[in-house]
């Protein structure tokens, strides 16, 4: 390779490198990274969207201001999803969603909404509501406070004579339940859509210093100009075409070795879980492949102390589906698992992407 073209190559690869002006943006908060679309209030305002702006609290905590709803910790941020994950600093979330929680200035949106009805009743009855949710933070000595999805009102009726019921708001969930201490609340944000550029390992930024046009900076997706692109290209010439063919050879190769040693092995790229390219989950191919069982009168389960489903808070009942993920031994609602995964393709749980396919086995505990 001539110098000149040494010089072009070298030239390309420092372009794939973030910008200094990307390195400023980007700055922790304890534990958690904050970086474009969010800023902390000390940095430039270039370095966020507009209201997506963040406080970090004694150089340990990162906290979301909403308006109207006050204050929340933020527990994690989801950069490629675009979701973040929000609790209450006193740890009560339930708390909050009964004084309103008003998303309508803000730019984010709730993810899978449900409807609940709070109500207040005595110690005895609540003992006697199976399928309610028992509020700890808000409850007393003589009374305990309970939520039960508005669609279920009319499975206990007897709701209506022994307890008083407080209001009905929509919950924006977290994988593993909102009523749980700790868990708190999940939202999600349309714009800016940075999902090109993460999925691409980049850095989502402004693409200029004025106006709100989005851009990437580095990673697989990024480049130069095409006319530089092409210059770079006449400039490697053979060279390049060389490498590239080194490298798919070197690739068979080890494809082929591998399947040589391992004859009775499925091939790597059939076990990787397909996405559906319009959503963010799995395809209905992919999420049938996982085993579903029939519950018997017995409800039977895998884990006896395991009988409520983690999405919709229901407990298992006779007659229903319940689909379990092997990987991780966890197990849902059929209905309510198959619905997920269609929007995301991590489980709820344990947060790990599927890295093999279990086949459909049915029967009847």
């Amino acid at each position: 390779m001539t110098l000149f073209q040494t010089i072009l190559f070298i030239v390309f690869l420092f372009s794939l490198q973030p910008s200094a002006s990307v390195e400023i943006c980007r700055v922790s908060c304890g534990n958690q990274l904050v970086r474009f679309p969010f800023r902390l209030s000390s940095q430039p305002d270039r370095c966020g969207y507009p209201r997506f702006n963040l406080s970090c609290k004694d150089q340990a905590q990162t906290v979301l201001s909403l308006p109207f709803s006050g204050e929340f910790n933020v527990v994690h941020i989801d950069y490629l999803f675009q979701n973040i994950w929000l609790n209450d600093p006193d740890h009560c979330t339930p708390k909050c969603l009964l004084h309103g929680l008003n998303l309508s200035s803000t730019p984010f949106d709730s993810l899978y909404p449900r409807s609940f009805t709070f109500f207040n009743c005595s110690a005895a009855a609540s003992t006697q509501l199976h399928q309610a949710k028992h509020i700890s933070c808000l409850s007393g000595t003589n009374f305990s406070v309970v939520a039960l999805p508005a669609d279920r009102l009319d499975s206990s009726a007897s709701l209506s004579t022994s307890c008083l019921e407080i209001a009905t708001v929509l919950v924006p969930f977290s994988w593993t339940g909102w009523s749980n201490l700790g868990n708190g609340i999940m939202l999600t944000w349309n714009e800016p859509n940075c999902l090109r550029c993460e999925t691409g390992a980049g850095n989502c930024m402004f693409k200029s210093e004025t106006g709100l046009d989005v851009g990437c900076s580095g990673g697989f997706t990024n480049g130069l100009s095409r006319h530089a692109k092409y210059g770079i290209l006449f400039g490697a010439g053979i060279p390049v075409l060389f490498i590239v063919g080194l490298v798919i050879y070197l690739r068979n190769k080890v494809e082929e070795d591998y399947n040589n040693r391992h004859p009775n092995q499925p091939e790597l790229l059939s076990t990787t879980p397909r996405l559906d390219a319009s959503v963010k989950g799995l395809d209905g191919q992919t999420i049938e492949e996982y085993p579903v069982t029939l519950l018997s009168e017995s409800r039977r389960l895998p884990r006896p102390n395991d009988n409520t489903c983690p999405i919709c808070l229901s407990e298992y009942q006779a007659k229903e589906m319940i689909r379990t993920i092997p990987d991780c031994e966890h197990y849902f609602h059929a209905v309510c698992i198959d619905e997920w995964l269609k929007l995301n393709a991590a489980f709820p749980l344990c947060r790990n992407t599927p890295q093999t396919l279990a086949p459909i086995v049915s029967s009847s505990s």
